[in-house]
């Protein structure tokens, strides 16, 4: 994955196709080095990634509102419960 950008090419493709994973920082070092440089030598790819990660600050930030009390307890109990299927 090297610089090189134009329009999309196989190396924007294949950025993109590892983004999620470079985001979470689930991935080795050696490919979130290959991401970072792609993404400093591609705006357009840059651009996809500040919006993954603005997507990604927004969700984060409506999503903290806690399960009612007993919610969580009630959902165990139920799956303790509940009789395999087979």
């Amino acid at each position: 994955m090297s610089g090189d950008c134009g329009p999309m090419n196989e190396n924007c493709r294949e950025v993109l196709d590892e983004l999620d994973v470079f985001l979470d920082n689930e991935c080795g070092e050696d490919l979130a080095t290959s991401v970072r440089t792609h993404l400093g030598d591609c705006p357009p790819c840059m651009d996809r990634a500040d919006f993954e990660r603005a997507l990604r600050d927004v969700i984060a930030s409506k999503c903290r509102d806690a399960a009612p009390s007993g919610l969580v307890d009630r959902i165990i109990d139920g799956l303790k419960s509940a009789k395999p299927t087979a």
